[in-house]
């Protein structure tokens, strides 16, 4: 049975709704997402009261993500609100006046509850093992320390972007009293965090000012890749920006490449928290994680539901399983291609000369090679890398998973349209390309070993004597007579590659 769940994030500045649906093989995809600036904390500053006004907008949002929850056939609707709803005091009036309008009920989270969710939607989804995670929102920020993937201690912090830049005036250009006055208090409370001083541990950042920072600094690089999840930027690059953004007016912070319009006012406080953060925890770069509360949510109700832990293992498998599933590959054919491949990896080692991470992306491609015919049969070799450039594939860099793009789209033999491509180019130097070229041949050779996929060959033995490389396969010739031929095809490009001839030996 198929299910569609809804996730309502309803943020001290924004609201966001994702919807995700689950099919019947397991797989899960996101099939829909809107978010809307609400500023549910505006004016809470003093009063602490959520105001008629922004009571209006929220509910407002609401009704259309009600509406959309319906169009969309949710079968059901895990909605949270945090900091500015659970700070207010008149914030069950308006849980009530919500339930009402709208027939979302929302549950207030805690500082520490939306901290552990947005550590479970990190941790899922970034292959990081010792981290200071920072969750900064509108009304608050969630500090996690994470030590060999575990949540070692939480705290959250009364202040985020839009409550500093209330207390402050940081909306236009900013003087000196005014910086040094937010950043003594921010620094402060930062002090009282006794696991936060030189820890010396890399930042992940969640939160719209984390991600604004990524698309501002990719602008500036001409970042060919429109991905923020698990871009990395050093401290240097991210004083630069800081710098930039406190030297600029309201009017031009709105045309900063990459800024949102909507974040162009509460932008200098959300990176004075993060320049603080830097200082503080003297660390060198920081992490950029495009997954948080909301992902923490589903990955919580999908796991659970599953019955297994709520913490993935192995990030990259699950997720390469998740697409393997989503896209209806032959999944036999692709382990059994993937176990092939792997053996002649490890039976040829001297001979390539590559790593654990290269052997990984090995295990990769062969999974995914074939994912592409679901878009069309006949050249599915490059609907495939499409696929794979394209993916929610967590547990890869940047750089990897253009390189795992090349190799699926090579798996029929190198294409000159890649290294011609400017997109790939820009991200990969002359010793990945000619890693693409040996691992796309090792994904083709097992391949082709697999030719009719019926997993005939079990068992396969590759090693080099003499400066020849030997494949020796255990297996009845004639019945495997097809894969035999095959893979002989692919002898002339094994000399190309490795610069040894390719000897093969089957045997019974």
């Amino acid at each position: 049975m198929t299910e569609r769940i809804a996730i309502i994030d309803l943020g001290s500045n924004s609201a966001r709704l994702i919807i995700m649906h689950i099919y019947t093989n397991g797989a899960y995809n996101l099939v829909y997402h809107q978010k809307e600036t609400v500023r549910l904390s505006e004016g809470m500053t003093t009063t602490k009261l959520l105001n008629p006004e922004t009571i209006k907008r929220a509910i407002g949002t609401l009704k259309i993500f009600s509406h959309m929850c319906r169009l969309f056939q949710v079968n059901d609707i895990l909605a949270v609100a945090t900091a500015a709803v659970r700070d207010a005091k008149n914030g069950d009036e308006f849980l009530r006046e919500v339930t009402e309008e709208t027939g979302i009920a929302l549950k207030v989270i805690s500082g520490k509850d939306e901290a552990f969710l947005g550590y479970t939607g990190v941790i899922n989804t970034l292959d990081i093992t010792d981290a200071v995670l920072f969750d900064l929102g509108g009304g608050s920020t969630e500090l996690t320390l994470i030590k060999n993937r575990q949540p070692e201690s939480v705290i959250s912090l009364p202040f985020g972007a839009v409550n500093l830049t209330e207390r402050f005036g940081t909306q236009n250009q900013i003087s000196a009293k005014k910086l040094y006055d937010l950043s003594t208090y921010i620094i402060h409370h930062l002090a009282k965090v006794p696991w936060l001083a030189d820890s010396n541990l890399p930042l992940v950042g969640v939160g719209g000012t984390a991600r604004n920072i990524a698309k501002m600094d990719q602008k500036r690089k001409n970042y060919p890749f429109n991905k923020v999840h698990n871009y990395r930027l050093g401290s240097i690059s991210f004083n630069d920006l800081w710098q930039a953004l406190l030297a600029s007016d309201l009017k031009q912070r709105a045309k900063f490449a990459g800024l949102s319009r909507e974040r162009s006012d509460i932008i200098v406080a959300g990176t004075t928290i993060i320049k603080c953060l830097f200082d503080t925890t003297n660390s060198n770069r920081l992490i950029i994680s495009g997954c948080g509360v909301r992902e923490g949510i589903f990955l919580k109700h999908y796991l659970t539901k599953l019955g297994q832990p709520i913490i993935i293992d192995d990030i990259l498998e699950h997720s390469t399983k998740n697409m393997l599933l989503f896209y209806k590959a032959n999944a036999n054919h692709a382990y059994h291609v993937a176990a092939l491949a792997d053996a002649m990896f490890e039976g040829w080692q001297e001979l390539h000369n590559m790593d654990h991470r290269d052997r990984l992306l090995l295990r990769i491609t062969s999974l995914l090679h074939d994912i592409g015919i679901t878009i069309n049969f006949y050249d599915h070799t490059r609907h495939s890398a499409y696929l794979v450039e394209n993916a929610r594939l967590f547990g890869l860099t940047h750089r990897e998973q253009m390189l795992a793009a090349v190799i699926v789209g090579w798996h029929n033999g190198p294409q000159a349209k890649y290294t011609r491509n400017k997109f790939y180019s820009e991200f990969l130097d002359d010793s990945d390309w000619q890693k693409a070229r040996k691992l796309s041949l090792l994904l083709a050779l097992a391949e082709r070993l697999e030719a009719t996929q019926m997993q005939l060959i079990q068992n396969l033995y590759s090693s080099i004597e003499n400066n020849v490389a030997y494949l020796n396969i255990t297996v009845d010739a004639q019945a495997a007579s097809i894969e035999l031929e095959e893979v002989q095809q692919h002898r002339k490009w094994f000399k190309k590659e490795f610069g040894v001839e390719l000897k093969i030996k089957p045997c019974k």
